[in-house]
């Protein structure tokens, strides 16, 4: 069995620390190591294989944060975010085409599970040659945060599903409860040809693109985006589900971030530099600055470099709509952090005004931004640590620690650490248009050509 994890998600409701950009599967919110990598991880003390769903934005973070553990050719890097369905359609036919029917499990990089669901997975697989399986949770509280699965006939394994439930209100989740309903886990078990069967039935705008692996990846742009539930769950009669009753956490809201982390004598869960005085019940996030709080309780405070997050722990699963009319403001906080991660390193964006920005670069050992220019823009670079190799039109200057170089406006460049250390530098940008979108690129060993 193959295990196909989905981590390509923007996070919105964990805003501000989750950002488009960098989505909550790339946060350690629960220990030292990222919701993506612990996934993979816990995945692969079970499975034989692992791939890894991503898109373009994402896939040097994925490909870095894996480099040890997945190998590149089974990360796949969809050309456009299309939603679970078209993801998991490609799944299916890159595993058809390398393994035969072997069956897989599609799960998301933000649970937290115990073993004892790998078991129950083992356990539904003879069910995967006749069915599309999905997994509830048997709920422990009326959650208002999940959907829904009323089963139906018994199966020798499960059940079929008989409806699927949208969010509900407090008043029906507790009806839901009594009626032992499930919570919708969004973790799913497919055989490749009874899945690419059942998108011939039920979605025939997205199985006219898969003709082959290649053929849809060329075709991405074209195909409709929607959840693999809409497409394909609730309309199949061919549905089931198997209940699982262990731990589960989907790593999806503040509250539910709340549920992992170990609380003091309070009932506060912390993490980074907090003063807390007569408060209770409460998460408190820090970043690199103190937080304090007086006389407070049952509150979600975060802290990051650009924006403090504010919430009643009972409307933190309303978070996302913060983040959505950010967006619609075009404001760039909800797509990006001070610090950008990029292929080559990250940089930090340290102060901007008028016809000025300043950052602070990081460039990794053997990597290079790419050859490029600015029309509206010249880039002083002061290298702080390391050696820096640059290009600077037809010349090739090696600047080394308190040196600097001077790039002028429409000047072909480009910046590399050859050394064996990371290379620190400080950029100051200078022109009448200062954005990102003002990069000409030349050359790129990332593909962004």
């Amino acid at each position: 069995m193959i295990c196909a994890i989905l981590a390509g998600g923007s996070g919105t409701r964990l805003w501000p620390l989750s950002r488009e950009l960098y989505p909550k599967q790339f946060l350690a919110l629960n220990g030292k190591e990222s919701l993506l990598r612990q996934a993979v991880e816990r995945a692969g003390e079970h499975f034989s294989e692992i791939l890894v769903l991503t898109n373009n934005e994402q896939f040097f973070y994925v490909r870095d944060e894996l480099r040890d553990i997945v190998p590149e050719n089974m990360i796949i890097r969809e050309p456009r975010r299309r939603n679970t369905a078209p993801a998991i359609a490609l799944a299916a036919l890159y595993i058809k085409e390398n393994y035969g029917n072997e069956s897989f499990v599609v799960m998301p990089s933000d649970h937290v599970l115990s073993s004892e669901f790998f078991t129950t997975v083992k356990e539904a697989e003879r069910l995967c040659s006749s069915y599309v399986v999905t997994f509830g949770i048997k709920p422990s509280f009326p959650a208002t945060g999940y959907g829904y699965i009323k089963p139906g006939e018994k199966l020798e394994v499960g059940y079929k599903v008989e409806r699927f439930i949208e969010k509900p209100s407090r008043e029906k989740a507790e009806e839901f409860l009594k009626l032992g309903y499930l919570w919708n886990s969004g973790i799913f078990l497919f055989s490749p040809e009874l899945l690419i069967e059942e998108f011939h039935h039920h979605a025939p705008s997205i199985a006219e693109h898969m003709k082959s692996y290649s053929a849809m990846l060329e075709n991405y742009a074209s195909i409709p985006a929607i959840s693999i539930d809409y497409a394909i769950m609730e309309k199949s009669s061919r549905a089931a589900v198997v209940p699982y009753s262990g731990e589960w956490q989907d790593i999806g809201s503040w509250e539910s971030v709340y549920a992992i982390m170990k609380k003091d004598r309070r009932g506060n869960a912390v993490k980074g530099d907090v003063l807390a005085i007569d408060t209770s019940s409460c998460l408190i996030y820090g970043d690199d600055r103190l937080v304090a709080t007086l006389g407070v309780e049952d509150l979600v405070i975060v802290d990051t470099k650009d924006a403090l997050l504010v919430a009643s722990r009972e409307m933190s699963e309303r978070v996302g709509e913060i983040a959505k009319l950010l967006k619609q403001q075009g404001r760039s906080e909800a797509i990006i952090h001070k610090t950008v991660h990029r292929p080559w390193g990250y940089y930090t964006l340290l102060e901007e005004g008028e016809r000025y920005k300043v950052k602070r670069l990081c460039i990794y050992p053997g990597k290079s931004i790419s050859l490029q220019m600015h029309h509206h823009r010249a880039e002083h670079w002061v290298v702080v640590k390391g050696t820096a190799r640059v290009i600077k039109g037809e010349e090739e200057h090696y600047v080394h620690e308190n040196e600097s170089i001077y790039i002028p406006k429409s000047t072909v460049h480009r910046l590399e650490n050859p050394g064996k250390v990371d290379l620190h530098l400080i950029e100051i940008q200078t022109g009448e248009y200062i954005e990102e979108d003002d990069i000409i690129r030349l050359e790129d060993e990332y593909g962004r050509c």
